[in-house]
């Protein structure tokens, strides 16, 4: 939520913004370039971030926590503010590129946008546990996307990934086994390279907004799909799936990024302090995040859903086929050096 006493200041920059045209779409990035910034004076920085999670969202609430820790430690020098008016990742990444806001709150769109053959570090079935996927992001491997960010996109993505949660497949039969999703109906976000995994082990993915998942599925428009157990809970899934099978087999993530001119305006000391309580911050609630996560499908087993152990491993060899595939043709390096990360 916005401090109501900055309300007045968020809503005439968002009126700037929308006049020229930038909460519609990417036609006016030439023309907005440089129109827009940071807000300084004798006093410190202004700084507002663009959230592409909704009101309530416990990225959103440590974040503004963070934000009030930063206010009262440079005395206001350093006065962040966290908005989600701003739209989705593209369009809140957008307008930081041109200055129209300071900095993001998003999931990973930044990777697929500026180094698509890192994407493998957000697909399924590629990794064993979170903590490997955690190392691929901080590993050298996402030089490459992190720095086409600073470059290509005027942002860099400040302290490690917000851990999500493991994403999780339901239906109204268990899954043990990849056969037993064989011709399936699931539903899966328009991400080509997830689309293409789920085919490969033999599914048929379908796509469908996330705000049409219930009906469809209580409509049989689609059999299953697959997300985070807070999700199935918070969303009632469990209403119209009888099943949770923990193929695990994506950790979601989210990351902050700044414009690289709100970051380099500030003092040395402030992009330390801002840098180290951020990175504690996002420790703190993924770690929170993961015992929710446990309670969440305890809630949903005590709710009458059956929770299914499945053949994790015979999960990973019929995605491994077509993983290969996406490697040797889209990814780079190869599917063993990412494994053996």
């Amino acid at each position: 939520m916005v401090d109501p006493s900055k309300r007045d200041g968020l809503t005439n920059r968002r009126s700037f913004i929308e006049k020229l045209g930038v909460l519609g779409g990417t036609g006016a990035v030439s023309s907005l370039a440089g129109c827009a910034s940071l807000s300084t004076g004798s006093d410190g920085q202004t700084l507002l971030f663009g959230s592409v999670y909704p009101s309530g969202h416990v990225i959103n609430e440590m974040a503004i926590d963070w934000a009030d820790s930063i206010r009262e430690e440079t005395d206001g020098r350093v006065d962040i503010t966290i908005d989600e008016g701003f739209g989705g990742e593209r369009e809140v990444m957008e307008q930081t590129s041109i200055g129209a806001i300071e900095g993001t709150l998003i999931g990973a769109t930044w990777v697929l946008q500026q180094a698509p053959s890192r994407y493998w570090v957000e697909s399924p079935f590629v990794f064993d546990s979170w903590e490997q996927q955690r190392r691929a992001y901080m590993s050298d491997y996402l030089d490459e996307a992190r720095e086409n960010l600073k470059s290509e996109a005027n942002q860099r993505v400040v302290g490690p990934p917000v851990y999500r949660g493991f994403r999780h497949t339901t239906g109204n039969q268990g899954f043990q086994t990849p056969s037993d999703i064989e011709g399936v109906n699931i539903r899966i976000p328009e991400v080509d390279p997830w689309l293409n995994v789920w085919e490969g082990i033999g599914a048929a993915p379908t796509t469908i907004s996330f705000d049409e998942l219930y009906s469809s599925l209580q409509q049989g428009v689609v059999d299953a799909q697959e997300n985070p157990a807070e999700t199935v809970n918070s969303y009632s899934l469990y209403e119209v799936q009888s099943h949770i099978t923990k193929t695990s087999h994506l950790a979601s993530t989210g990351w902050f990024t700044f414009s690289e001119d709100a970051w380099s305006s500030m003092s040395d000391d402030d992009r330390e302090l801002v840098e180290e309580t951020l990175t504690d911050s996002i420790e703190e609630l993924s770690a929170d995040i993961e015992q929710s996560e446990s309670e969440a499908l305890d809630e949903l087993e005590d709710g009458g859903m059956e929770v299914v152990e499945p053949d994790r491993d015979a999960w990973l060899s019929a995605a491994e086929p077509v993983l290969e595939e996406l490697f040797e043709n889209q990814w780079e390096p190869s599917l063993d050096e990412v494994r053996n990360i």
